[in-house]
């Protein structure tokens, strides 16, 4: 039996000696992979690919903790996890303007809610407001949200989207024109097609009787009974067929012009950390140096940042502690992300920038990417932090 991430012990998670399915359908639950001991917080890990588009999970206990301008339009859902006060939490995104930064847009969304964040927008999930402090959880203890991510793997605009608002009132509009809105729940929704990225393309179905491909698909259950599992990921094959008896409702992601590849490594191990955690290793005295910016305490709690003897501005430690460890356990890939403070990381060039926003910015070659990123967390990170979220 797998160890179980202590945040995750409040999931429902299939028996683990559930019968497989009948070859060469492949089975694995989502849970279970997000509730593995060794996993990352916020590490957008891949589940599937097909066409230009991938599967990707997040697992997070902590409000996200920076803006991010995607390479590709962005399909994000809640997937229940059986926790019910986890499925229950109210949820709410920011999207902001690239260029200027301001909010453009707000979503009041939940647990099985499509939304997309659109290519070209800043979206923020879970913005905390100053003084940022890091969230108390008091006697209920930390608890675990799992989201499900449709995107692209490379740099890829946006064509034809179904766009579809379930719930107009979940919108509140700051500026217009505002961002395209598109907000679906999949466990009351029709049957339609919900997404496309690429020549990739996500269909809500109902009550399937069998599911079948002509390139093969992955097929994730968001409602169902027996053999089959609430967040069950099915991989079919070109040529085989899935008989969905006891699925209710479920995501089918295929495309015309591609195979649906077999399932990657992340289904059999935990992707390992770009370098130790903070916790395992000594850590670095301020100031410190990223590029030409350097990292200054202001206290315990705040970083300067400056350059060229210039103060650029400030930055909470802890989130840009958490912030730095998620570039290269993303092997630097993606896009453009931005944390409190206007502090941000843009990785659509040749190499990688860092900087604050309206101000200046310094060029690291990808080369020297990981040292000078692990160099600079092990500084900034305030007194008593850790990776490992209890």
């Amino acid at each position: 039996m797998q160890e179980l991430h202590p945040i995750s012990k409040n999931w429902q998670l299939p028996p683990p000696d559930r019968a497989p399915l009948p070859s060469p359908l492949q089975r694995t639950n989502l849970r279970t992979l997000a509730s593995r001991a060794g996993r990352f917080e916020h590490h957008l890990m891949i589940v599937g690919t097909v066409g230009d588009a991938q599967l990707e999970i997040a697992t997070a206990s902590e409000p996200l903790y920076f803006a991010h301008a995607n390479i590709s339009d962005e399909y994000a859902l809640a997937l229940p996890t059986g926790d019910a006060l986890i499925d229950q939490l109210p949820l709410r995104t920011f999207f902001s303007d690239p260029v200027l930064g301001d909010d453009v847009a707000r979503v009041k969304h939940a647990v099985g809610d499509l939304l997309l964040h659109p290519y070209g927008w800043l979206h923020w999930p879970g913005r905390l407001r100053p003084p940022f402090a890091p969230p108390d959880f008091g006697p209920v203890g930390r608890r675990a949200l799992l989201s499900l991510v449709f995107c692209a793997s490379q740099q890829l605009e946006p064509g034809e989207r179904p766009l579809c608002v379930d719930r107009e009132e979940a919108f509140k509009i700051s500026r217009e024109p505002g961002v395209p809105m598109h907000l679906v729940h999949t466990l009351s929704a029709e049957a339609q097609t919900l997404a496309r990225v690429g020549n990739a393309t996500m269909e809500l179905v109902v009550a399937p009787r069998a599911i079948v491909a002509e390139n093969g698909c992955y097929v994730c259950v968001l409602a169902g009974q027996a053999p089959h599992a609430v967040c069950d990921l099915i991989h079919v094959p070109a040529g085989a067929e899935l008989v969905a008896t006891g699925i209710e409702r479920a995501l089918v992601i295929t495309s015309p012009a591609a195979p649906a590849l077999p399932p990657p490594s992340s289904w059999q191990e935990v992707p390992p950390a770009p370098f130790a955690r903070f916790e395992d290793a000594a850590s670095a005295q301020l100031p410190a140096r990223l590029g030409e910016l350097c990292f200054e305490a202001v206290d315990d709690a705040t970083v300067r940042i400056d350059l060229a003897g210039k103060s650029l501005g400030e930055a909470p430690r802890y989130w840009l502690a958490r912030f730095l460890y998620r570039l290269p356990l993303h092997d630097f890939r993606l896009g453009y992300l931005e944390t409190y403070g206007g502090f941000f990381y843009d990785d659509r060039g040749a190499d990688i920038r860092f900087g604050v926003r309206g101000h200046d910015n310094s060029v690291v070659p990808r080369a020297e990417a990981l040292g000078a990123v692990e160099r600079a967390y092990r500084a900034v990170a305030p007194p008593g932090y850790t990776e490992r979220l209890v």
